[in-house]
């Protein structure tokens, strides 16, 4: 296993000289980074929380926020926005959801996110919000968002669960492993098109499509990354957005546009091509 040095703030934390719920945070960061073999902890820049519903997170996530709650220094470390949670409690009616309780649940955990000083955004697309913070190592969950953000912006994140993304937003450090390190970002598959794709669902398709070419042989333990070739130079913000918000369904963190970029040295397992027929199909 590898042994991780601890700084004076991380050792702090972890000892709970900073409250119980900075010191569980730095518990579950240690935890998952000697899973990873990670060799350190790297301050982040934001963070972004998913698991916001109540059918998500379920009395698990509503006990463990109040547990959260009760700390007095429980607040978070850097700027966090948080996903979209069960409801639009301005038009609950409309939404004829049957759960029990489930508005006054939904208020109760984005109450207590806000309490933790997360910004209650309620939004899957945080790169849309104004004075979010896209640039540098962070930790952020929500896969269209770790897709676009890696792909389109100075951003740098692992595909982070709802907790790990929570554990290091109170800490302000992350694991430094997986897509923290530049050898692990590089294209792994090779992607030609050769139609002209102009509306937003176009680039869906092409999404949707990539992710559905996987094959068992191939070797992507961080997700497809494709190289892309044949797009415009020039792409608006909802073709960008589709095409990433596509891919991501399946497991795509990131991707690369030829003539959008530096790219670094590609470790193509495959070739493949999307013309008018994948499109038309």
């Amino acid at each position: 296993m590898t042994k991780i040095k601890l700084n004076e703030a991380q050792r702090a934390m972890l000892d709970g000289q900073q409250g119980p719920a900075r010191q569980m945070g730095m518990r579950l960061l240690l935890d998952l980074a000697a899973t990873a073999g990670a060799a350190e902890l790297v301050p982040i820049t934001s963070a972004h929380l998913s698991g916001v519903s109540p059918l998500t997170g379920g009395l698990g996530l509503r006990q463990f926020l109040a547990r959260l709650a009760e700390d007095p220094q429980a607040k978070v470390a850097v700027p966090t926005t948080l996903n979209s949670a069960g409801c639009d409690e301005a038009q609950f009616e409309a939404m004829r959801i049957v759960a029990p309780n489930f508005k006054e649940h939904n208020s109760e955990i984005v109450a207590r996110y806000a309490q933790l000083g997360v910004r209650p955004t309620q939004s899957c697309i945080p790169y849309e919000w104004e004075g979010v913070v896209t640039t540098g190592e962070a930790a952020w969950a929500e896969s269209n968002a770790i897709c676009f953000g890696n792909s389109y912006t100075g951003l740098v994140t692992n595909r982070e669960s709802g907790l790990s993304a929570l554990a290091a937003a109170l800490t302000g450090y992350t694991p430094k492993y997986g897509l923290m390190l530049a050898e692990n970002r590089r294209p792994n598959l090779e992607v030609t098109v050769t139609i002209p794709l102009e509306d937003p669902t176009d680039f869906s398709v092409l999404g949707d499509w990539i992710g559905k070419q996987r094959q068992r042989e191939w070797q992507m333990p961080y997700g497809p990354m494709p190289l892309i070739k044949g797009l415009p130079a020039k792409m608006t913000h909802d073709q960008k957005k589709a095409l990433t918000a596509a891919a991501a369904n399946y497991g795509c963190p990131l991707l690369y546009l030829e003539g959008h970029g530096e790219i670094p040295p590609a470790n193509v397992q495959a070739k493949l091509e999307f013309g008018a027929a994948e499109l038309q199909k």
